[in-house]
């Protein structure tokens, strides 16, 4: 039996089942693989074989740790899938003519899993991270609106800041490298997913700082990627238009 699901997804047949290379990316840019086997019923199983779950651990990121299953439990529910304890691994079961789009979902819960070895709980201070901060203050005292600093936000990422506006928070990531700037993406992925109404802006100081590629991609995964380095009062007009609407 030969499986034809879609051009985006390139099938080859593995032992009694079939592997499937998929557009999804890994952090280090590997393509997502997805398992696909007949089950007794006629179905087929869908999984990412715990591969998700293995990359993390290689990160020393502990796959059992609070953080990272209460994340988990929200992805089951997001991506209508299953999650085996015992081979880490995201799952579900479907038939032929829903084959493509349950690949597609466990390809990008997968993804997004081996994405959070990028959290981390502090980052440095720089000359570029205090200036962002001395204009959020002013954009504060400007605008009225109240901001906190350091604040858990959306499944506990952490904003540099959050202006706690009436009708939707604003949280602020001063992207300072590649994994930070991934975090502000998978913030506001998470806030979609979940329906949490918080705004997030990131702050890179210039593409050459964090890569011109990892930008233009950023601007499709937060509300606004600004550049900072001589356009610092663009950044100021766009938080507090943000603030004001």
């Amino acid at each position: 039996m030969n499986l034809d699901l879609c051009k985006e997804l390139q099938v080859r047949r593995s032992g009694d089942g079939y592997v499937v290379c998929t557009p999804f990316k890994y952090y280090d840019n590997d393509n997502v693989v997805v398992f696909a086997w007949p089950s007794s019923r006629g179905a087929f199983r869908v999984s990412d074989n715990g591969e998700a779950a293995e990359r993390l651990s290689m990160d020393g990121i502990d796959v059992c740790g609070d953080r990272i299953d209460r994340w988990i439990g929200e992805a089951k529910v997001f991506f209508k899938l299953n999650w085996d304890q015992e081979d880490q691994s995201f799952w579900v079961e479907v038939d032929e003519g829903e084959l493509a789009a349950a690949v597609f979902r466990v390809a990008e819960a997968a993804s997004q899993l081996q994405a959070m070895t990028v959290v981390r709980n502090s980052f440095s201070e720089s000359t570029f991270k205090a200036e962002v901060m001395s204009l959020i203050r002013d954009v504060a005292r400007e605008t009225g609106v109240d901001v906190k600093f350091d604040v858990p936000v959306v499944s506990n990422f952490t904003a540099d800041a959050l202006f706690l506006a009436e009708a939707r928070p604003l949280a602020i990531v001063v992207a300072q490298s590649k994994d930070r700037l991934m975090e502000a993406e998978l913030m506001w992925s998470n806030a979609k997913r979940l329906g949490d109404p918080t705004m997030v802006f990131a702050v890179v100081e210039s593409s050459d700082k964090v890569g011109r590629k990892e930008v233009e991609r950023a601007q499709f995964y937060t509300d606004k990627t600004l550049t900072f380095r001589n356009f610092s009062h663009q950044v100021r007009e766009k938080m507090i238009e943000s603030l004001s609407s």
